[in-house]
């Protein structure tokens, strides 16, 4: 590694981009990861999410405080950060770094949310003496979208607004930082090639380099990995998807390809800015119905359980009572089969008989 003190890579990109994969692949180089890591799910990430439980958690909650989530298709109050409620979270994420990542010289931050939260890192880092070094990652946004809308349910207009919004404010928020780009198919491509890259551009020297490591690389980035697959073109020469899109992911191809694609970014951002309130109130409003049918449906599921439990509970008091039952009548035709009560067969001849004249009770 590099001479200096302490250093963290934050991995930056858009929700489906390859950012699990390519955390991965640093850590085989050498960066630490956290202590507490998200388990892999088969039906989303079966090679792992490389990234701490507790961060997506308070990354969660840093979201609901600024009035956003990580789905929200507005962009955040920046003022929101320089507030009482963001030092507070700052003090939190600093002492959470501590325990998930001890002393390790290098760290290695991976979580979308980091895009839109990358603000309220800085002055942490920077608190902590801590370096950052930026990756950023993009991959075809209707990629994204395919693998959003299988994972989430979102349709490709959110889904492509959504990965716009991110690979923004990424791009903003890291200005005048040390960084690096990277794209989905440089990384399968290439993988040791392309994080030797990255540690030139980021000046850093992987504990571990990449060309020790390759076969390892190779075992882990199977091609299973890559459910949708698009060519570029299904983007850039597609009317269909709105200009902004095209035009940011045109932009960031050429920034990870080494040139200087210009300030075209800024362009699309200031877009955005004047149409977010013609949309912004009408979003609001879809999510606010939104909640209100999704805490009607919770009231529904809990009434359906309430009663399915209801159900089963009864069901096993009649199971018992069964049993209880079928016990007596086992009881009753041991007794009958008995040679006692087949020797007591006349007396009992003799009470019905008395009882038939009223003259037993």
């Amino acid at each position: 590694m590099s001479a200096g003190g302490r250093k963290a890579v934050l991995v930056l990109g858009m929700h489906r981009s390859g950012t699990s994969a390519l955390a991965r692949l640093l850590n085989l180089c050498g960066a630490a990861l956290p202590e507490g890591l998200v388990e892999a799910a088969a039906d989303v990430n079966a090679a792992g999410f490389w990234e701490a439980r507790a961060l997506l958690a308070l990354h969660d909650e840093i979201l609901e405080a600024a009035g956003g989530s990580w789905h929200d298709l507005r962009a955040l109050d920046a003022g929101w950060f320089a507030g009482a409620p963001a030092r507070a979270f700052r003090a939190r994420l600093g002492a959470l770094l501590a325990s998930e990542y001890g002393k390790a010289p290098l760290l290695l931050v991976k979580d979308p949310r980091l895009c839109r939260l990358l603000p309220l890192w800085r002055p942490v880092l920077a608190e902590l003496g801590i370096e950052p070094l930026v990756v950023l990652a993009v991959r075809h946004p209707l990629e994204v979208a395919a693998s959003l809308r299988a994972r989430d349910g979102f349709g490709e207009g959110k889904a492509l607004l959504l990965w716009l919004r991110h690979v923004l404010a990424a791009e903003h928020a890291s200005r005048g930082m040390r960084r690096a780009f990277v794209t989905y198919e440089q990384m399968l491509a290439d993988a040791p090639g392309t994080v030797e890259r990255l540690g030139r551009e980021l000046e850093l020297d992987w504990p571990r380099p990449p060309e020790t490591v390759a076969a390892e690389m190779a075992a882990f980035l199977s091609p299973a990995l890559r459910h949708h697959e698009c060519d570029a073109d299904e983007v850039l020469g597609n009317s269909a998807v709105p200009w902004e899109v095209r035009e940011a992911y045109r932009w960031h191809i050429a920034a990870a390809a080494g040139e200087a694609p210009g300030d075209g970014l800024d362009a699309i951002a200031a877009d955005l800015a004047v149409a977010e309130p013609l949309f912004g109130g009408a979003l609001a409003a879809l999510e606010d119905a939104a909640r209100t049918r999704a805490a009607e449906l919770r009231h529904w599921i809990g009434s359906a359980v309430e009663r399915y439990e209801a159900i089963v509970t009864l069901r096993a008091y009649i199971e018992h009572q069964q049993r209880e039952i079928d016990a007596l009548a086992a009881h009753a035709r041991a007794i009958e089969s008995s040679r006692m009560w087949r020797a007591l067969a006349p007396v009992r001849g003799v009470v019905r008989r008395l009882r038939g004249r009223g003259e037993v009770a």
